[in-house]
């Protein structure tokens, strides 16, 4: 579940930190780098589910099949998405781009035994929902106060409300603030992962010198 790439539109949270254009580049740079790391894992399927759709997205080289998401809020997009999937799916976001394979691959194998999987990030929000065919999506994600904080913890509370098994995957972080992009690149800095190397030099193209250091 994605933002298309637009400038003034992404990672507005990173200003005045990072200029408009910056700002939109860091969010290419993350969306381009998670869709990467998920095609070499060889899963089933990896569907791109833009906010607005237009011919950028078919010109844009993500891999992955591009969807438009519908109107309506989080769990609205969430919902829909979840009707036209068949099996089990765990949607991501582009905000945890360094998630470690090993995260993702045990959101997975929880989500093989469990009606729903949460990720949980440290803002309270969360990286990952999975969800089993047969889940409620509209009713567990109704009402749910997003952006708030509280998100990981009212849909935990209102998938085990209605008799979901629930399995919670490992905690991560994400990028929405300067200081959480600070975090980022001194992780990637220390690590000696390939991929993470690789979004640590795409990502020192674009920001500007001194500010993350």
């Amino acid at each position: 579940m994605a933002k298309l790439p637009e400038v003034g539109r992404v990672k507005t949270r990173l200003q005045p930190a990072l200029s408009t254009e910056q700002a939109m580049r860091v969010h290419e740079a993350l969306l381009a780098h998670l869709t990467d790391r998920l095609s070499a894992m060889h899963w089933r399927d990896q569907v791109l589910c833009f906010d607005r759709f237009d011919e950028r997205v078919l010109l844009s080289g993500l891999k992955g099949t591009p969807v438009p998401q519908v109107a309506g809020d989080l769990g609205a997009r969430l919902t829909a998405q979840a009707n036209r999937c068949d099996g089990k799916t765990l949607f991501l976001g582009s905000d945890s781009p360094d998630l470690p394979r090993r995260h993702l691959e045990r959101a997975a194998e929880l989500l093989a035994d469990h009606d729903v999987v949460l990720g949980p990030t440290d803002d309270g929000g969360y990286w990952c929902l999975g969800v089993s065919q047969g889940v409620n999506v509209a009713d567990m994600l109704s009402n749910i106060a997003w952006s708030s904080g509280r998100e990981f913890d009212q849909t935990l509370e209102r998938a085990r409300s209605l008799g979901y098994n629930v399995a919670i995957a490992d905690r991560w972080d994400d990028v929405d603030r300067p200081d959480d992009l600070r975090r980022l690149m001194a992780r990637l800095r220390q690590s000696s992962d390939p991929d993470d190397r690789a979004l640590l030099d795409r990502l020192t193209t674009i920001l500007p010198d001194g500010v993350f250091p």
